[in-house]
């Protein structure tokens, strides 16, 4: 019994100082992020992108860092391919994680791939209302409107 203890004990530290690791990782890449947010500089965000995937791969289940990393590519660094192959690989793992499913549907706009941001918009506004999952709704609805009215 006490073996056993031991062994959980010791997986749950493991997993613990993992994370730990991890998120001071992801903090520093978060520092970048405001910094290339603050004085608009490309390097910066790139350095944050970096971190980020760091901090992903110290800890793969850590899903925001994975987030927040393809907003980054997607919405800063214009890298829309490798933003949507991370939106997706996170909508694979979870359909209803709305704020994945929203910025996919903002990099297909920005790639002018309106059908597939419409059906990405739609399936947002249907999500069960949660904070997470409604964050962006106006929005979502607004967007929505613009690119329905193009097939008009």
């Amino acid at each position: 019994m006490f073996n056993l203890a031991m062994q959980v004990f010791l997986l749950v530290s493991k997993a613990m100082l993992r994370f730990f690791w991890a998120y001071l990782v992801y903090t520093w890449g978060g520092l970048h992020r405001y910094f290339g947010n603050v004085n608009a500089m490309r390097s910066e965000h790139e350095r944050a992108v970096h971190y980020f995937a760091k901090a992903y791969e110290i800890d793969p289940t850590w899903r925001r860092v994975r987030y927040e990393r393809a907003v980054l590519l997607g919405r800063e660094l214009g890298q829309y391919e490798e933003a949507l192959t991370e939106f997706t690989a996170l909508l694979e793992e979870d359909e209803a994680f709305g704020l994945a499913l929203f910025n996919r549907a903002m990099v297909y706009q920005d790639l002018a791939r309106y059908e597939e941001a419409e059906t990405d918009l739609t399936h947002y506004l249907t999500l069960p209302e949660t904070a997470e999952n409604q964050k962006y709704r106006p929005e979502a609805e607004r967007l929505l409107r613009l690119i329905k009215s193009l097939h008009e």
